[in-house]
């Protein structure tokens, strides 16, 4: 980081002492000064790189995680749980050939059925019902081509992932061969997404480089006859074990209330996981590096989860609640930082609009980094999902774009790489969410005393906030609404 920027956070984090002279101020003062944390983080990335779970880059990220809390003087341990199947893409090829002949970029979705395909390829316009209707019967058998529109935020992900599930239940009626999705980025830019069946998926789903793509289109909108020759090549295997990390510093006067925060370690392999998951895995290590080396003690015990299998469908978190559920009712708060480096602005409470008032007195040590506004909105997509399923109040925290293209443009793609994360948001947004974390752990009991949610209460948030949808486009409705997830 340049020095500059070292010299401000000094000067911030001084006069945060001189205001405030408790284990808070003295905290993140220390995660504003100069800390590993961008070292850590560049290892992860470059050193280790995309950490697919189950891939050998990722039981890498493991153990580096392991020692990395280790070195620290932290206590950590492995907690092994297991993965329904293994699926390691090795390369994804295709050819265009008919009235025009070219090989256009392209990279399959997760679970896509490894083999080679032949078939051709149809205009589905933007994937709607309508479209199909128009298509007909030549759809089925048939290849078909999907455009969208350009992705340049986070709203715009839950559009095309909203979009991708419509159109997925769409084709799959038709009886398609397989589904081409337009890639949202511009510039050969390629990225990742799970298909809505996940492991029951039978169909191939491509995402082909937007400017190829466009390139089809043009040609079949042209009464051109187009042919795409497809192979997947991926490692396909059964169930295996993965793991999460696991740290914690034992509370001094109530050990056996928790306080949990986590980061997922998995990643995609296309780019190197730095601001989806990797800068806010550094940033839960920094900040248990950072309360050892201070010698603070909070009254709760705070535990720190890396977790695994997130992209899968967060599975090493929803294994975690199954491991724990007899101390469930004892964990008082979980909270998921997986939204990048931009910078934090306030948080998602899942269901619990009481939290907003606790939540501005943790943050007035901080309030410097703010305003911060709160949004009582539930989280479908990451760590904090299945703590909401059983009750336990949980928080995401909500962050701007970022620079560098935003979160948006490079999430899941290959451009998500070291140097595209935000290091001075980064670090302050580690003052942040220590912060809060810390002042959970030595809240009141008033405070922090929030009742667990029963079953019937998460029945009505899920229809309060119209869930349903979101979770079935995540694969996890029918886990839920069959017992198999969630607080029974």
């Amino acid at each position: 980081m340049p020095k500059y920027f070292i010299i401000t956070f000094f000067l911030l984090a001084s006069s945060l002492l001189i205001a405030q002279n408790n284990d808070v101020a003295k905290l993140t003062a220390a995660l504003l000064a100069e800390t590993p944390l961008e070292e850590n983080l560049q290892e992860l990335c470059d050193d280790i790189g995309g950490r697919v779970t189950g891939s050998k880059a990722n039981e890498q990220s493991v153990e580096w995680a392991l020692k990395q809390f280790e070195k620290a003087g932290v206590k950590a341990w492995k907690q092994a749980f297991d993965m329904p199947s293994l699926w390691l893409e090795k390369s994804t090829t295709a050819t265009i050939s008919g009235d025009i002949e070219f090989t256009p970029l392209v990279v399959s979705k997760f679970y896509s059925p490894a083999q080679s395909y032949k078939g051709k390829l149809l205009d589905a316009g933007t994937g709607t019902a309508e479209d199909f209707e128009k298509l007909g019967a030549a759809a089925k058998d048939a290849f078909v081509l999907v455009e969208t529109d350009l992705c340049l935020d986070i709203g715009g992900l839950f559009t095309e992932y909203t979009n991708a599930s419509k159109t997925e239940d769409f084709a799959r009626k038709a009886g398609v061969k397989g589904i081409i999705f337009m890639a949202s980025r511009p510039n050969g830019l390629l990225y990742r997404f799970v298909t809505k069946k996940v492991f029951d998926n039978k169909i191939p789903q491509l995402v082909m480089a937007r400017e190829d793509a466009k390139r089809c289109l043009r040609s079949i909108r042209e009464n051109k006859s187009l042919i795409i020759d497809a192979t997947i090549d991926a490692e396909v295997g059964g169930k295996f074990t993965s793991h999460n990390v696991i740290a914690e510093i034992k509370g001094s006067e109530k050990p056996d209330e928790v306080i949990i925060i986590g980061s997922h370690l998995d990643s995609w392999a296309l780019g190197t996981g730095a601001n989806d998951n990797g800068c806010n895995v550094s940033m839960m290590i920094d900040i248990a590096r950072q309360m050892q080396k201070l010698g603070i003690q909070p009254k709760r015990t705070i535990r720190f989860a890396l977790w695994n299998g997130e992209e899968q469908g967060y599975f090493g978190s929803w294994a975690y609640t199954v491991k724990h559920a007899k101390e469930l009712d004892k964990h008082k708060m979980a909270m998921s930082v997986d939204i990048g480096s931009g910078s934090i602005f306030g948080f998602f409470t899942n269901g619990r609009e009481a939290l907003f008032p606790i939540l501005d007195e943790l943050l007035k040590p901080v309030e410097a980094f703010g305003p911060y506004t709160h949004v009582d909105a539930t989280i479908i997509g990451t760590d904090n999902f299945d703590f909401m399923l059983e009750g336990v109040p949980n928080l995401v925290a909500n962050h701007r774009a970022g620079k560098f293209g935003g979160y948006g443009r490079n999430y899941h793609a290959a451009s998500d790489t070291y140097d595209k994360v935000d290091l001075k948001s980064l670090k302050i947004n580690s003052a942040i969410i220590a912060a809060v974390t810390l002042g959970y752990a030595n809240s009141s009991d008033e405070n922090i005393n929030l009742i667990r949610h029963t079953k019937a209460d998460i029945d009505a948030l899920i229809k309060k906030q119209q869930l349903e949808f979101s979770m079935r486009m995540f694969n996890v409705w029918e886990p839920w609404s069959t017992g198999k997830r969630g607080r029974k």
